[in-house]
């Protein structure tokens, strides 16, 4: 059965258990949150922290700006605007967001005499958009909301095999990482259960929003091991390499609110 879900754009991918910070300062973006949380929660005295359940859906900006609620520095600050799906609307229009995102429940909240927010987030449930409401553009309090399906977690053929590979790919991976100084921030102690551990690594491995996305959209933990095996192999390569060639160093000096 469809669901309406208010829609979150951001320039991360969030997956299934992933946590991400996000400090949410858009006049739009702080309606979203208001309304999510209720009065007790959202209008709290300043410094304090709550946990609030409501939850909302978190789609990846494949063209246009960053929501600037993401870090505060997004479009140095300007309103984005609302997002469209390719062939969503008459009216093209950034940011374009991919159809497929997460949902997102608020763990954590602080709120600011001024109308800011602090969150933890957490990833809970990948989901497809369906229609995506239009709004009025011109409004700076106006969000998005849209209709999406809920996707199901199937594990696939052979989904035991490719999680052993990638089990091991992901052991040299975190070898050759910590060889050159750049660890991961995410533990080695990877979860048994194939679906877990598909997720687990798509958080974990340096790649690109692109990839990022299309590990989301896997239609099965089978087949987002097989697309990790093979980034993995990839990584591997670059990160053995005499003279390691460009890699993205972002993900592993920026200490914000984005982890990708």
């Amino acid at each position: 059965m469809p669901e309406a879900l208010p829609i979150f754009p951001l320039n991360t991918v969030l997956f299934p258990g992933m946590t991400i910070p996000l400090h949410v300062f858009e006049q739009r973006y702080r309606r979203l949150v208001s309304e999510l949380l209720g009065p007790t929660l959202a209008g709290g005295e300043a410094g304090s922290r709550e946990r609030g359940p409501a939850r909302f859906g978190v789609v990846w900006i494949e063209l246009g700006h960053e929501v600037a609620s993401e870090s505060g520095q997004g479009a140095g600050g300007a309103d984005t605007g609302v997002p469209n799906t390719a062939g969503s609307s008459s009216h093209p229009s950034l940011p374009l967001v991919s159809a497929v995102g997460c949902t997102a429940v608020v763990r954590d909240v602080r709120t600011y005499e001024d109308g800011r927010y602090d969150l933890v987030i957490e990833g809970g449930t990948r989901f497809t958009i369906t229609d995506l409401d239009d709004v009025d553009r011109s409004s700076p309090d106006d969000y998005s909301t849209a209709s999406v399906a809920l996707l199901p977690e199937p594990m696939g053929p052979d989904a035991k095999e490719h999680a052993e590979r990638v089990r091991d790919l992901y052991e040299v991976y975190q070898q050759r990482l910590a060889s050159i100084g750049m660890a991961s921030e995410v533990s080695a102690d990877l979860p048994r259960d194939p679906i877990a551990l598909s997720y687990s690594v798509s958080v974990s491995v340096v790649l690109d929003s692109a990839e990022k996305q299309r590990l989301l959209e896997a239609e099965n933990a089978a087949t987002r091991l097989a697309v990790a095996a093979r980034f993995l192999r990839r990584e591997n390569r670059i990160v053995a390499a005499p003279d390691l060639p460009n890699l993205p160093a972002g993900p592993f000096l920026n200490n914000g609110v984005s982890f990708n």
